[in-house]
Order: structure tokens, then sequence, then C-alpha cells
């Protein structure tokens, strides 16, 4: 009798310490779930910020290459400028020559200008000084290009200066 007595007591602690042990187990489970979900978000927050960054950073390099590209833009502007003052035609083609060489450089590194002459006047891309009457053009499209424009792919550096094209 006290053996069936032990084994009663022994199947009650054994009870117990199987719940127990169960619920100690549906705690852990429960804890590594929230702490995979926080390291899940922790690590989606922190591939969000590395991605900000970068976007940061890529438009503060864009930034700084466009200034740059801008005080060497008007150089060129220079030559143009020059070109017409210069009575001596060894100067004058010289003069040519560096800023043939100069427009290379800048299209190496990706500067291309703004086509505009005979195209329809776009204000997002050019700046109109005025209106010139021509038959030559359609009116509403660029007559003259008085001072070039230039993009570095699809970013406006210098937007072009042009007279845009009326009936006479």
């Amino acid at each position: 009798m006290e053996e069936t007595k032990d084994n009663q007591g022994n199947n009650i602690v054994e009870n117990k310490i199987s719940h127990a042990l169960k619920k100690e187990v549906e705690e852990l489970r429960q804890e590594l779930a929230e702490e995979k979900n926080r390291h899940l978000r922790t690590r989606a927050d922190f591939d969000n910020f590395r991605k900000r960054v970068e976007r940061e950073m890529d438009a503060k390099r864009n930034q700084i290459k466009k200034e740059i590209l801008l005080d060497l833009l008007m150089f060129l502007d220079y030559f143009d400028q020059a070109k017409k003052q210069v009575q001596d035609p060894a100067a004058a083609s010289g003069l040519e020559i560096m800023a043939r060489q100069f427009n290379e450089l800048l299209h190496k590194h990706g500067v291309r200008p703004v086509e505009c002459l005979g195209l329809p006047f776009d204000p997002e891309e050019q700046e109109g000084l005025g209106f010139v009457a021509t038959e030559q053009c359609p009116e509403g499209c660029v007559a003259e290009e008085v001072c070039s424009g230039y993009k570095l792919g699809d970013i406006l550096l210098k937007p072009a200066q042009v007279m845009v094209a009326k009936k006479p």
C-alpha cells in the first residue's frame, strides 16, 4: 500500500515537474520569438539606415561634383568670349584648340551640352533672354543660343541662355 502511495506521489510530483518544464519551455519559446522579432526589426532598421546614408552620400557627392563642374564651365564661357574678341587668327586657333580639349575633358566625365537650337523652348533646361523675329525657326522654338547649357546625366548644371523665335 505504501508503495502505491509512493507511485501516486511520484506521479503527482512528475506531473508537476512536467507541467513546470512545459511552462518554462513555452516561456523560452516566447522569449526566443520576441528576440527573433527584435533582431529582425534591428536588422531592418540598420538596413534602412545604411540605405539612407548611401543616398545622402550620393546626393552630397553629386552636389560637390556639380559645384566643381559649374566653376569649370565658367572657363568654357570665357573661352567663347575670348574667341569673339581675339583678332589674331593664330591666337583664335589656340583658344579654339584649348576650348575643344576642355570640352573633351568635360565629356569624358559625363558633362553634355544641352541641345536646344530649333527645338521648342523648355524652361526646365533653358533660360529665355528674349525674343527674336525670324522665319528661320518655328515660333516658340529656340532661334539662337547665346550661352551653352550643360547637363551631368539628368542633372542640369547650367541652363542654356537662349533667344526664342517669334513671327516677324
